[in-house]
Order: C-alpha cells, then structure tokens, then sequence
C-alpha cells in the first residue's frame, strides 16, 4: 500500500517555506533599511551639513571683503595706482602681511580702466601675473556684484594655470584724483573650494561648488567634466554660487548587498542540503516502515513467528515502533497460544472424563475377577499370569486417575506457606524411586521464601516434575532442586544431568498424550503445566540434547500475615 503524501515530503516543502519566509522577510528589512538610511542621509541632519558648510565658505568671503574693506578705505591705497608716487614703507608693510597669506596669490591694483598697474605678492604667489612674460588676462571671467563688492571668476585650472578669484572694490579718491582705481584680493579658488567638503556622514554625501559660469568644481577646485546623475541643488552662497551634492551610499550599502548575496547563497545551500538531507531520510524512513507494513501483513496473515531485525538499543521513534512490534508479536502469539491450549485442553478434558468413567467401572470388575482366579489357581505358571494381568490393570487404573485428574483440573484454595514444606514432603515421596535408581536430590536456595499457591497442587507438581528428572536420570547423577527470588515471585528450578530432549521434542513435550517413553502416559508434563497456570505461575523448560534439561516454575511470593494478590 503506498501513501498518497509522503510525510518526509510534507516536512521538506515546509521547511524551504519557512527558509524562503525567513529570505524574503530579511530582504523586505534589507530594503526598508537602506531605504531609511538613504532618508536620513539626504535628511535634516545632511540639510544641517550642508547649511554649516555654505556658512563656512560665506564666513570665509566675508572674512576676504572684510580685509578688502580695510585696503581699500585706508587713503594711503590709491598711492599704488598713481604714477610717480612713492609708497610709504609703513603703508607697504601694511599690505605686504595683508598679502602674506595662505589662502591668496597675492594683492593686485587696478587703474580706473581696469588694467592691472600694480600687485603684492604673496608667500603662494606663482604663475601670471607676478611672473614676468606670463600672459594674464580677466577677460570672459564672470562677474558677481555682492554691495560695493565685485567677485570676478573662477578661473579654474587650465594647462597648469592656478585656479583662483578676484574679490575687488573701488578705492578711496584722493585729492586731485578723478578715479582712484581698485584693490582686488587674488584668492585661490582651492581656498574656496575645499571649505565645500564634508567632514562626515561617512563619505556618502559629496558637495560640489557651482559657479556662477556654470562650472561644477570639486572641493580640490578641478572642474567636474561630467555632470553626476541625482545632483541635487543646496544653499546658495552669493548670487550665482551655490552649493550643490549628491549622495552616493553605495560603498555603505555594498557590504550589506554582499552580506544579502552571501544571505541568499546560504538560504540556497541550506535549501539544497535540506532536500538532500530530507531525500536521504525519506529513502531510510521508506524502508524502515515497509518493514513495518511486511510485519503487519505478516501477522495479519496469520505468520505468528515473524519479528523484525531491530538493535538493542533505540535510536529513534522507529525502533521503539519496531520493539513495540516485536513485543505485540509475542504477546499475541503468546496469547493465541494459550487461547489454543485452552480450547484443546477443554476438549481432551471432556473426552478424557467420559473415557476414565467409561473405563474405571469395568477395570475394577477385571481386578477382582482376576485376583478370585489367582487364590484357586494351582497352576504357577498360571499364577504368574493373572498376577502380570493385575499389574496392567493397576496401570490402566493410574491412566484412568491421570486422565480424571487432566480433565477435572481446578486451582485448589491457595495459601501462603513456606517452599522448604513442598520441597520435603515431595522428595520424600519420590525418594523409594530415586533409591531405586541410584538417583540422589540435592534441595538448595532460601528455606524460608514463602509463596502463595495451593499446597498440595505443588507439591503435586514437584513430584511429577522429580519423576521426570530421575526417570531422565543415570545411577550417580544429582537431581537439583533449587528456590531463589525473582521480582515479584518464587523461581523454582529442577535440574537433570540426564539425556536432554532434541528441539523438536522440547516445543511438543508439554503437550498432552505426547511422551518418549514406552510406559509413559504423555500427561505428566501437561498437569504439572495446568497446575501452575491455575496456581498464577508460569512454567518453561530449557534442555539441550546430551546436556540435561531444566524445568523452571514461577510461582507468587508472599509475605506471611501480608494479603497478597495473585498475577494471573
């Protein structure tokens, strides 16, 4: 019979459900997550980046017009415009730290016409114009009116030209001075640019510097060729300049891409090792309960001795099904068996009844018959003959009693009573045959274990049990009779040295009618059996041709004065 479902299946669909669950719900998290962390990365806290560093660059500007302001007010300035005049040495100092600065090239003078006539250098000066022969033009350069301020620029880098601006504002007139010409500060435009950079967010936001031109300069000052996809607008700083970014969380969010990938090749191996793993099982799970489903077919087939090959020890759910089996198996052969000797004893009682009062009757009309004619028989011969003929029928009268015995068998009234009692008086009633025989019996084990059974079926039993031992037995051999405890009942052994029985003799020994011996009558075994049945007991026999044979007797233990309940 083969199942529809395999429940080995049904678990292996289940668990890639829950593995694909487990996947997809970690990818839904995957994605929310970067999601949000995208969100928060071009949210307030970046809109708070992004305001602190255009006030940075702002800052920085007005820190520039703020030191123009100071050249281009002070009266002394439009002396470096004006030709012919000597600039005071004080004055020159002056303008000289002005121009010693880092973040310039240097400071320039411009006449009324815009031409460059004068210029300080500064420590970072180089290039055009402070080198002589360079050519240096403002020409196409955007311009931006911030108040009376003038940025000129950027000029980026071009052919290792310095990129830079020009913050520029009229001078103060003199006296006789129709146009005093300007001040400009030559400042780098990597002094500007680099204040765009952000610190933080672990790089994921780069901001770029946009020009009034329309150039798009990275915080280094080179101008970006390509437009980045996603640029997003930022604060303005003057007009026509302004702070753009984009956000570029890639390099955060790649590990956890390869950490989703690995994710996914795991859930994959897993899933693949599961199927392998749960087809495996499925094979031996197979197996195992064909074997199971052989057994139940056997049973059912009336096949009483199969059992199924099954360790010692249980591994697992399947081997205690399969112990469970094994002990049903023998529980209900067990049971069929007794059920069998029941219905068989029940029918050779009634026969053997009906047969001992059919023949005890005429038995003893022979016997008296037989023994008038042996007192007027002169004859010796004769004599000799009806007294052969009245041992017979003394036989025949002891069949007769063994068969009322079979037949009319029922458990006496038990009591509980020590075994040394039923061991004496049963040796002594076998003791004139084993003299006889030149038999002795040895009786050992606790004197004083008490059961609880009906005296005389046991002792009953024992005789028939010792009758079979010394009838088994040769001259000289020992007969042990043994009584030890076992759990909750008397163990009872009769031991033999003698010939032993064949296998196929000990299954059929117990059975009634049957016997080896020529004057035997094939019952013994089978009362003494019934006796202990009907007592609570249980007799088995383990004989090994050659050996000798052991007949054990299980009977409850009891307790004087202690109620006891019989395990029938």
């Amino acid at each position: 019979m083969t199942p529809r479902t395999s429940l080995v299946g049904k678990y292996t669909v289940l668990s890639l459900v829950l593995i694909l669950s487990a996947v997809t719900g970690l990818s839904i998290i995957y994605a929310r997550f970067s999601d949000t962390l995208i969100e928060r990365l071009s949210g307030e806290r970046l809109e708070a980046q992004l305001a602190g560093t255009a006030n940075r660059v702002s800052a920085f500007i007005a820190n520039r017009i703020y030191q123009l302001e100071i050249l281009s007010s002070h009266p002394a300035m439009p002396l470096y415009v004006a030709d012919g005049m000597e600039v005071p040495e004080g004055i020159a100092e002056l303008v000289r730290v002005e121009a010693d600065s880092p973040d310039l090239y240097g400071i320039l003078f411009f006449d009324g016409g815009n031409s460059l006539v004068n210029l300080v250098p500064g420590q970072a000066a180089s290039g055009a114009p402070y080198w002589q022969g360079d050519p240096w033009s403002m020409a196409g350069l955007p311009r931006t009116e911030y108040g009376r301020t003038e940025i000129i620029g950027p000029h980026v880098p071009d052919d290792g030209e310095p990129g830079f601006v020009i913050i520029r504002q009229r001078l103060r007139s003199l006296p006789g001075m129709e146009d005093p010409g300007s001040v400009g500060l030559h400042v780098r435009l990597a002094a500007i640019t680099e204040r765009v950079r952000l610190e933080d967010l672990a790089g994921a936001t780069r901001t770029y510097l946009r020009t009034p031109n329309g150039n798009l300069l990275t915080p280094a000052g080179h101008p970006l060729r390509d437009v980045p996809k996603g640029l997003r607008e930022g604060p303005e700083i003057l007009p026509g300049w302004r702070i753009d970014y984009e956000i570029e969380a890639g390099h955060i969010l790649n590990p956890l891409r390869t950490a989703q990938l690995g994710m996914y090749a795991l859930a994959a191996a897993t899933g693949i090792g599961l199927v392998a793993v749960f087809w495996r099982l499925a094979r031996s799970l197979r197996r195992r309960v064909d074997q199971l489903v052989t057994g139940a077919d056997a049973l059912a087939g009336g096949d009483l001795q199969y059992r199924l090959g099954v360790q010692d020890q249980r591994w697992d759910e399947i081997d205690v099904l399969a112990h469970g089996f094994n002990s049903m198996a023998n529980r209900l052969q067990q049971m069929m068996n007794r059920t069998i000797q029941s219905e068989k004893m029940a029918v050779l009682g009634e026969f053997a009844t009906g047969v001992a009062h059919e023949v005890r009757n005429p038995l003893g009309t022979i016997k008296l018959t037989v023994q008038a004619l042996g007192r007027k028989e002169p004859d010796q011969r004769r004599r000799e003959l009806l007294n052969d003929v009245e041992d017979e029928i003394d036989r025949l009268n002891r069949v007769v009693s063994d068969l009322l015995t079979y037949g009319r068998a029922s458990a006496g009234d038990p009591s509980c009573f020590e075994i040394r009692t039923a061991f004496r008086k049963a040796t002594t009633l076998v003791e004139p045959e084993s003299r006889e025989r030149g038999v002795d019996i040895n009786a050992s084990g606790d004197s004083r274990l008490c059961i609880h059974a009906n005296p005389e079926q046991v002792v009953q039993s024992l005789v028939n049990l010792l009758i079979n031992a010394i009838q088994a037995s040769q001259e000289d051999d020992i007969i042990r009779l043994r009584a030890s405890t076992e759990g909750a009942f008397v163990r009872i052994d009769v031991t033999d040295h003698g010939c032993g029985m064949e296998p196929a003799t000990r299954e059929r020994v117990t059975d009634p009618f049957y016997t080896t011996r020529a004057d035997g009558t094939g019952l013994g075994l089978s009362i003494t059996r019934q006796l202990v049945l009907l007592n609570g007991g249980q007799l088995t026999l383990t004989s090994e041709a050659g050996e000798g044979t052991t007949v054990t007797v299980h009977l409850p233990r009891c307790i004087p004065g202690e109620p006891t309940s019989l395990h029938l």
